[in-house]
């Protein structure tokens, strides 16, 4: 399945709906920074890129006006929530259809890292993580040491398939067919230090419940 499928899928949008930019929008960035937006970024922009959903729940696609080169020519189009972290397009790989994304969180911005082989994973990682943090109707979140232990780990990974390959950051995503979404947060050994689950379906979501059997430190459910 196509990866703006498979957003569209949790996020429980249908094909036919429009949730990106004019192609207008995207000529005049493009004039003003000089460039061709690399393909795969201009067909999330069309497509998806207006979605705040999607795109502004935690991390956030920047906004066009505020978009630019760093220093060292990484072309800026997504931040951490707190803005200490960017992520960018190096300036000499533009001409690829499918680039890697880089990560920053040197206050300089002249240190980056691979956080992602392609663009179309890094933004498929930012709609699931939004997702899980907020940007789904039904959410969970939980950080207690009596709920990561080895038995509900292996609840996550006995019960949804693991989705490798998708980020060099330390998480961890698990999909079964799209419609959930569920985020283990990792330390540098690998170790799971939290739980993160999202889902657009009420049935879902009481079943992710109802599996993991977890104390939680926040549900949607419980709030307000």
């Amino acid at each position: 399945m196509h990866y703006l499928q498979i957003i569209r899928k949790l996020y429980n949008l249908p094909e036919a709906d429009n949730h990106g930019y004019p192609e207008s929008v995207l000529a005049a960035l493009e004039e003003r920074l000089q460039i061709r937006i690399p393909a795969t970024l201009r067909e999330y922009y069309l497509s998806l890129g207006a979605n705040r959903q999607i795109n502004d729940s935690f991390n956030r696609l920047t906004a066009f006006n505020e978009m630019g080169f760093s220093e060292d020519d990484h072309l800026v189009f997504y931040e951490e929530n707190q803005g200490v972290v960017l992520w960018g397009l190096s300036k000499t790989e533009l001409a690829a259809g499918n680039p890697p994304v880089y990560g920053t969180y040197d206050s300089a911005r002249k240190d980056w890292f691979v956080d992602s082989d392609t663009t179309e994973n890094f933004l498929l990682s930012m709609a699931w993580w939004n997702g899980a943090l907020g940007g789904l109707t039904h959410t969970a979140f939980t950080d207690l040491e009596e709920d990561l232990t080895a038995k509900h780990i292996a609840a996550v990974t006995g019960n949804w398939q693991e989705q490798t390959g998708i980020s060099h950051q330390l998480l961890r995503f698990f999909t079964n067919d799209y419609e959930d979404i569920i985020v283990f947060t990792t330390e540098q050994d690998g170790t799971v230090n939290g739980i993160y689950a999202g889902t657009n379906n009420e049935q879902r979501y009481h079943h992710i419940l109802h599996t993991l059997h977890l104390e939680w430190c926040y549900r949607t459910d419980r709030d307000g």
